[in-house]
């Protein structure tokens, strides 16, 4: 799903739109109904997004939007990023809601701050183009390509280099900075968060 210049802009301007909802694949996809509502009432945000997924998809159940974007939002709530990144893409998109630009940058800041990396791409190219209600800021959509190409985004790493160019030597430092810093607190809350890097581990690219 996811050289001069001019040809960035729209390039990422293009990209925006094409976000499409996350579903790995996971233990809780191969569970039968039942025993995965019951883990998923217990409070297992795993079980909860495989739910959201299958009433998103219709997949063993009446197919149901706002039966998704319950099941997503309570494992958002308990910081899963793969839900967080579905629920923007659901405001983004107008999936079972109405669309509303400043709820799905909410919710893609809340995952790319726990580590989605398309939710990280997605921050950078709204900020690169002043999109969804965001004012622009070059630097900051340099940081957030920085961090998502860092974690092995291939899109946000290339927008990375591009960027830099445009940037005044200050600034880039300082950004490298602010994305050094992120790394290490983002580091040391997956330590202490292991439900957290279990999430994060199999974030697909936009």
């Amino acid at each position: 799903m996811h050289r001069v210049k001019t040809a960035l802009s729209a390039a990422l301007l293009g990209l925006l739109f094409v976000l499409g909802l996350i579903s790995n694949a996971s233990a809780q996809s191969v569970m039968e109904k039942d025993e995965l509502v019951s883990i998923a009432e217990s409070g297992d945000s795993a079980a909860q997004f495989e739910l959201g997924n299958r009433y998103l998809n219709g997949t063993g159940v009446t197919q149901d939007n706002f039966e998704a974007l319950r099941w997503f939002t309570l494992a958002a709530e308990k910081e899963n990023p793969n839900a967080q990144y579905n629920i923007a893409v659901m405001y983004l998109n107008g999936i079972g809601v109405v669309k509303d630009p400043q709820q799905a940058i909410h919710w893609f800041l809340r995952a790319a701050n726990n580590g989605d990396t398309p939710s990280q791409f997605t921050l950078g190219v709204a900020l690169f183009n002043g999109q969804l209600g965001v004012p622009q800021n070059t630097a900051e959509a340099y940081k957030w390509f920085t961090l998502a190409g860092a974690a092995g985004h291939q899109a946000a790493a290339a927008n990375a280099v591009l960027v830099q160019e445009m940037l005044p030597p200050e600034d880039v430092v300082a950004m490298q900075d602010a994305a050094r810093v992120w790394i290490s607190d983002f580091t040391q809350r997956q330590s202490s968060e292991p439900s957290l890097q279990k999430s994060t581990s199999g974030d697909s690219q936009p």
